[in-house]
């Protein structure tokens, strides 16, 4: 330090107080006090040497003679105790200056000189004109010894916050790529005297403790062990919340060794100094800091592949996956998310006896376990636990119809299909969808479970099966081919009038939109239909129409043309005209709107238009059909039947795209999503017993494919049925002549062609209930807010509330069950105290229960608390925050007794 900084430094005192004591207790600097001497009285700054003065003289020149004199008090010795110091008392209202360069440094940083021992300690590392510039940057002033030490620890760590939590996650991530490089930071904190420091505060955060840091011990603390027993810890706080019985498991007897916060014995804690013994107490709250650590590490976006790659080798290096074998109940294992052995555990114990559990407990075990992190850091567990959830459906809605398919009439039956039947086909295409995902995953799960091979046989064998022969029986006893007609379901040749020339007619609408979706399956359109709602600015209703027979696709696109008179013509092969315009090709379907005001164009083109082109092109025409065609065209095609049920979900996107540009960008507010058919599937490969009799092409036969046959003159059989398309389609027999069909009777499909997984022409239920959704734009604000579901609410059950220890529960009630009126809520639910100060671990929590039971929508939340020390008579919040909104939902009293801080949670 040279002279003319000391100046400054001197200087820099007096504008605080006109007394300024410099003690160099070494008299290193007594040559400069000579040198400065004259420079600071011509400032007017009297220089007096304590060593060659009475301090009584001293005092009395100070205060009684010259008491507004500046006065600069240098001592070359050490200062004396209080009661021998005369200039005691004049020391404590005095300003002190150091030159030395550990006072310099506090100078520097803002911290009391009473640390001037603490920096002289860790010389070595302020030696680096760098790293003290780096630390300079992370300490604030009037930080004490542990910040310090902290900051000194952020800066080796390259870390630019001062938190050992920070310190950590940046520890462990340089741990996953750069083992040696972890090392040599630990190599680094011997080098600069802060091992002890940083082990010390992994004990005060944690519990972790190495005897052999302090004493004679084998053991030495490392990084390695430090993230096991967090790891450990959060896992055994995972059982713990689910139910199992740690004490007795095995499980956690041979990980005990593992667990935080570490335990001594008397004996043990006696060779500690009594500094380490005071951070070992309170082993609730570190417990509690752990599992807060370990979730927000697992949780973070930026962390979390960090996290994934050590809790891998934890397991694999502990053999987590034989151990967890004993828990054979999901209960057992539903909180506990610390290793992805456990998410595959608990999918085991889920789908072996899937049955067997109840609905309620299966929605609510997967609502939560597709919140979770494993289903977000491998999609292939939401698809497995979104697989179980739909099969269980299947299971239960299986119960209610144990004694078969029994109906009064064809009618009946028609419409139970529509109100609930429907539901089988839905639940099975969610669980073959979400089963293909695994599968591609590379995950034989669900096959191993044998619930691939139960579904298929339930859907296939039991209720396509069933189902069929109940509906067959109908159709044959009411003679319903000779009448093709329903009571109350339109019929599907009927549809320009009922439903489209009507809207125009009857309501000021100027133009209507009609999606035609080839083979859009009445489930499937449900599906779009509940979506479509959800849109507070749409309106959808669902209905259907009797498709025409044979359902496919040049009759159903023919039946939906507005037309007097649809006619048939077979010749090389079959043809049909709408009011003589042949309705094959959009072209010809061009010719035939056009004399009704309307246009046609295919989906693609729509979804490519730009806002102005789309404008254009509808401006002038009352009718606007779109053919989409997304479904059929992959599942009529043996090279790309497979994947049928991935079309589905791609038409279901789409269609819910072309909605919202009809109704955002062309302004359309009426839009009406058909189809021409539907279809029936299975994924399992077609046997002999699906295929009907039928070995050669019958005489008289135009169009033969593998679900009917059209022609004239056709045999008859009780192994199918033959109808005449007059009777089923609305054909008109006075041009040339009747046309004929013939269909397999149930699901089957003819010898001939070979047969298929995907098809479609018949008339069982999933193919002739076109759907029929009807979509109004809402324009009115309040009749959008009463059309939208509302969120359910969320209540805590007991009042006042209470938290009695680190880790614990509180109850929530979901008041309104989820369905048509009300829709899922998300909140995250923390305490904090009443200047807004985070208390707790934020717990983020879906209440989606659909139970009718207000029993079974009660929720158990847990609130980790972060620190200790909280007083017991204060009030705190419990603040419940919706995700979607940016103000706090609902905030409630809460008060925080912890009465046994270090009992176990």
């Amino acid at each position: 330090m040279n002279l003319e900084q000391i100046k400054k430094g001197i200087l820099a005192k007096f504008e605080k107080c006109r007394i300024v004591f410099w003690q160099d207790e070494d008299a290193e600097f007594e040559e400069q006090v000579s040198q400065l001497k004259a420079e600071l009285e011509s400032a007017g700054i009297s220089v007096i040497a304590l060593d060659d003065e009475s301090h009584l003289e001293v005092k009395y020149r100070v205060e009684l003679l010259e008491p507004k004199t500046s006065f600069l008090l240098y001592g070359g010795k050490s200062i004396s105790e209080p009661t021998r110091d005369w200039l005691f008392d004049i020391r404590l209202y005095a300003q002190q200056f150091y030159a030395d360069s550990s006072s310099m440094v506090l100078n520097e940083l803002g911290m009391r000189m009473e640390f001037r021992q603490l920096i002289s300690g860790y010389k070595k590392f302020f030696g680096n004109k760098q790293r003290y510039a780096k630390l300079r940057k992370l300490i604030t002033s009037n930080a004490d010894k542990e910040i310090l030490e902290l900051a000194m620890i952020a800066t080796l760590a390259k870390v630019d916050t001062v938190s050992f939590h920070t310190i950590i996650h940046q520890l462990i991530t340089q741990y996953n790529t750069d083992s040696i490089g972890c090392d040599e930071f630990i190599d680094e904190l011997e080098k600069f005297g802060l091992a002890d420091a940083f082990w010390l505060f992994a004990l005060k955060e944690f519990g972790y403790l190495s005897i052999g840091l302090w004493a004679e011990s084998a053991a030495t603390p490392n990084l390695k062990d430090l993230i096991f027993k967090l790891l450990v810890t959060d896992c055994q706080h995972g059982l713990v919340s689910s139910g199992a019985d740690v004490v007795k498991s095995k499980f956690m007897q041979s990980l005990s060794a593992h667990l935080l916060p570490v335990s001594l014995n008397s004996d043990q804690k006696d060779l500690l100094p009594n500094e380490v013994q005071k951070l070992i107490g309170n082993h609730s709250a570190k417990r509690a800091a752990v599992v807060n650590f370990v979730t927000s590490w697992r949780e973070s976006r930026t962390l979390s592949e960090s996290y994934n790659q050590v809790a891998t080798e934890v397991a694999l290096e502990l053999e987590i996956r034989s151990k967890l074998d004993e828990f054979k109940q999901p209960n057992h294992l539903l909180k506990l998310e610390t290793f992805e052995e456990a998410e595959q555990q608990l999918i085991k114990s889920i789908a072996k006896d899937l049955p067997a559990f109840d609905s309620n407990d299966i929605a609510d075990w997967i609502s939560q376990r597709l919140r979770g992190h494993w289903c977000h850091a491998e999609s292939k567990y939401a698809s497995i636990y979104k697989a179980l959830k739909a099969a269980k459906q299947f299971f239960d809605l299986k119960e209610k119809y144990v004694d078969g398919f029994v109906f009064s009439s064809a009618g009946a039956m028609y419409q139970a299909y529509e109100k609930e039947i429907y539901q089988f086909d839905y639940y099975y295409r969610l669980f073959a969808e979400h089963a293909i995902d695994v599968h591609k995953h590379g995950s034989d799960i669900l096959k191993a479970t044998g619930l691939v091979t139960d579904m298929e046989s339930m859907y296939v064998d039991w209720y396509l099966h069933d189902f069929a022969i109940a509906w067959g029986n109908l159709v044959d006893n009411q003679s319903l081919l000779a009448n093709w007609n329903i009571p109350g379901i339109p019929n599907q040749q009927h549809f320009f009038n009922d439903q489209v020339k009507s809207v125009l007619n009857k309501t000021q609408i100027k133009r209507v939109f009609v999606i035609i979706s080839d083979a859009l399956r009445y489930e499937v359109a449900h599906e779009i239909h509940q979506q479509i709602n959800d849109e507070k600015r749409f309106k959808a209703e669902i209905g259907s129409q009797l498709g025409v027979v044979p359902s496919y696709t040049q009759l159903g696109m023919g039946s939906l043309l507005p037309h007097q008179s649809l006619t048939a013509h077979l010749n090389n092969k079959v043809e049909y005209k709408a009011d003589g315009i042949s309705v094959h090709g959009l072209e010809n379907r061009q010719k035939v709107l056009a004399k009704h005001g309307g246009i046609a164009f295919k989906a693609d083109e729509v979804l490519n238009w730009t806002n102005q082109e789309g404008r254009d092109k509808v401006k002038d025409a009352q009718v606007v059909y779109i053919y989409h065609d997304e479904i059929d065209a992959i599942g009529d095609d043996s090279k790309t039947e497979n994947q049928t049920f991935e079309a589905v979900r791609n038409a279901i996107d789409e269609i819910k795209q072309l909605v919202s540009r009809i109704i955002n960008r062309l302004n359309g507010s009426r839009v009406i999503v058909t189809a021409d058919h539907g279809f029936l599937f299975k994924m399992t490969d077609v046997t002999d017993s699906d295929k009907t009799t039928l070995k050669t092409k019958p005489s008289g036969a135009v169009e033969a494919k593998k679900r009917y046959v059209i022609g004239s003159g056709l045999p008859s059989d009780d192994y199918y049925w033959t109808g005449k398309l007059s009777n089923t389609a609305g054909i008109n027999i006075d041009v040339e002549g009747d046309a004929e069909f013939m269909i397999p009777r149930g699901s089957n499909r003819f010898h001939f062609v070979g047969g298929a997984k995907f098809i479609h022409g018949g008339i069982m239920p999933q193919e002739i209930c076109v759907p029929l959704i009807s979509i109004k734009e809402l324009h009115d604000e309040k009749t959008q807010v009463k059309h939208a579901k509302q969120k359910v609410s969320v209540v805590p059950l007991k009042s006042p509330l209470r938290v009695v220890s680190n880790i614990d529960r509180i109850q929530f009630l979901q008041t309104d069950a989820v369905g048509d009126k009300f829709k899922a809520r998300e909140l995250e639910i923390w305490v904090e105290d009443p200047e807004g100060k985070k208390l707790s671990a934020t717990e983020k929590v879906l209440f989606d229960s659909s139970s009718a039971v207000m029993e079974e929508r009660k929720r158990n939340v847990q609130i980790k608390l972060e620190g200790s020390g909280f007083d017991r008579t204060m009030s705190y919040k419990l603040i419940m925050k919706d995700t979607d909104a940016s103000q706090n939902l609902n905030v409630h009293s809460v008060t925080i007794d912890l009465a046994f801080e270090d009992d176990f949670f």
